[in-house]
């Protein structure tokens, strides 16, 4: 049986990346993959990331021409439900073909002494006398592989395989995620009959979870997402072509394919394991981009998980909390905050949607542009706010009811960012702590509670 430090399970862009950094330690990794080295991460051809996060974690570098970059913009505008009220979030987006970056991530995690088995599927955990994992079976060419490790890492996508099989009482939430908790996001690559304005430039309408990007094969790719189902996104895409007023286009090619849209496990470790990526619901709630959106937690996770295993330590789940609580701190009170903010504030009409973006109103630049980051409204911010919820009810331009779901995001946003700066420094506490986040996630709700009539 072959002896391992690591091994991680999916090799997409969570499982390269932190086999890269890990094996960069001195560290023994393995990666595997289901799927075999021509078609992993085949969902979509073209993927965006911001430049910014890909030079803050030191990515492997692309360039427009080179085969895998497909387009790079530095501008975006957030529109209203008609089109209207642009509001600027400018920001530098990289698109690259998803599986050829992939495959380059894979040779980058190679370099540095990783090892990457593809055509390799996840059958199941081992554990010692005393309960703890310490090592990964695995299905290659019909044959079951063995081998021992101190950390396994699931990176494994929605199925989250790993975290999911964990015996019940390891310390792991083994939640499954349903049609309720992803968006179902399809593209459409397509060539506009004029070819001009800002009709060639990138946009993005948070009342249909639709968005505009330039793509180098075609004009542009319209891209949206929703729950409960492809057939149901079609109906959004429907209105939304609809009420966005979009120029006559051709459609040259539609993909399809799924993101999380689910809280992140309230704890990511236990003795000898860590849950990374999509398995760990890792995606950014206004968006659901999650490539990027991972490397926070893992860029904590290397260095704790180092030095939790020096000297052949194993990592046990109290070395390996740290990790929980620094995560906790940063990206995931920011995440909690932007998705209860988010689930009440996507409730209302596109005449509602229209007022408020005329106005600056709850979908201004501030708030819009700062999508991602922890919420700051001065007084004066919300002093507007309640100014114009007032006139938009008294011009029937918006209803209580609308209000009331606007209102409870934004309340909800900030106690669950002041409940996630409280997550306890160790395991001690995290009960209680548990037990006061599905509290306020309750009151918060889910994107999927509400359904608008198509």
């Amino acid at each position: 049986m072959k002896n391992y430090d690591i091994v991680i399970v999916g090799a997409s862009t969570a499982g390269s990346y932190f086999a890269r950094r890990m094996a960069e330690k001195g560290f023994s990794v393995l990666a595997i993959d289901k799927s075999s080295r021509e078609k992993i991460s085949p969902e979509y051809d073209v993927f965006h990331m911001e430049k910014k996060d890909m030079e803050k974690y030191g990515l492997p570098k692309v360039k427009e021409g080179d085969g895998i970059c497909e387009f790079i913009f530095s501008k975006q505008d957030m529109m209203s439900a008609y089109s209207n009220y642009p509001k600027a979030a400018p920001t530098e987006v990289v698109g690259m073909h998803k599986h050829d970056y992939i495959v380059l991530m894979n040779d980058w995690a190679a370099e540095s002494g990783a090892e990457i088995i593809y055509e390799a599927a996840f059958d199941s955990l081992i554990y010692d006398e005393n309960g703890k994992i310490n090592g990964v079976t695995y299905e290659k060419d019909g044959k079951k592989v063995t081998v021992s490790c101190r950390l396994v890492a699931d990176c494994s996508g929605i199925p989250a395989v790993v975290r999911r099989s964990l015996p019940d009482g390891y310390g792991i939430e083994k939640f499954e995620l349903t049609p309720d908790d992803i968006l179902y996001v399809v593209l459409r690559y397509v060539d506009f009959t004029e070819k001009k304005g800002r009709w060639l430039q990138s946009q993005f309408w948070l009342a249909y979870k639709s968005w505009l990007a330039p793509s180098a094969g075609s004009d542009a790719i319209l891209g949206i997402g929703a729950c409960f189902g492809f057939d149901y996104v079609e109906k959004c895409f429907k209105q939304f072509e609809k009420n966005a007023r979009l120029p006559g286009y051709t459609v040259k090619k539609i993909e399809k394919g799924r993101t999380p849209y689910h809280r992140a496990p309230y704890s990511f470790v236990s003795d000898g394991f860590i849950a990374m990526g999509d398995a760990a619901c890792l995606t950014k709630p206004n968006c659901g981009e999650g490539c990027t959106a991972s490397l926070v937690l893992e860029q904590i996770a290397v260095d704790v998980a180092s030095k939790a295993m020096e000297n052949g330590a194993y990592p046990t789940r109290e070395a390996l909390w740290s990790i929980n609580k620094l995560y906790n701190n940063t990206q995931g009170k920011e995440f909690a905050s932007l998705m209860a903010l988010l689930t009440g504030v996507v409730r209302h009409s596109p005449k509602a949607n229209e007022f408020l973006f005329k106005h600056d109103v709850i979908f201004s630049e501030k708030i819009l542009g700062g999508m991602g980051r922890e919420l700051e409204l001065s007084v004066g911010d919300m002093l507007k706010i309640v100014l114009f919820v007032l006139i938009g009810i008294l011009s029937l331009n918006i209803k209580i009811s609308e209000i009331r779901s606007i209102l409870s995001g934004l309340i909800n946003s900030g106690k669950l960012t002041e409940h996630y700066e409280k997550f306890p420094e160790t395991p001690d506490g995290f009960e209680q702590w548990v037990n006061e986040a599905e509290i306020l996630w309750k009151k918060a709700g889910k994107l999927s509670d509400w359904k608008p009539e198509l």
